[in-house]
């Protein structure tokens, strides 16, 4: 996306109701726009894309060095996006109405995204 706030950050946070520690394993990027566009933030191949029951639609994408980044939440996934496919940093992968959750896995750790989108 070009333009979004970030909604939960990486990392542990306090549970406001329960009031425990919890560790979050991805970010959650609120879209400044609707219908917003997101691109893959690393070269890579899919490796999943499709409508889940508990994260909408989603994209997997199988980057170098053991890293996998994980777009949920999509609206959209786009028309030309297929299992198998090589994409390029950029490419636009689908559209999110409100809120992205991105998540991003380096040999099995989770690793925090933001530090892929300021590349």
């Amino acid at each position: 996306m070009d333009s979004y706030n970030v909604k939960r950050k990486f990392g542990d946070y306090v549970d406001p109701i329960y009031k425990i520690k919890i560790f979050n394993e991805s970010v959650v990027l609120a879209s400044s726009t609707p219908d917003a566009t997101v691109k893959s933030v690393l070269n890579g191949k899919v490796i999943f894309a499709k409508d889940t029951a508990s994260m909408e639609k989603v994209v997997i994408i199988e980057n170098g060095d053991e890293i996998h980044t994980i777009y949920a939440h999509l609206s959209k996934i786009a028309p030309t996006i297929q299992v198998g496919q090589k994409i390029k940093k950029g490419y636009v992968i689908g559209r999110v109405d409100n809120d992205l959750t991105f998540e991003v896995t380096q040999k099995n750790f989770h690793i925090d995204p933001l530090e892929l989108i300021a590349k």
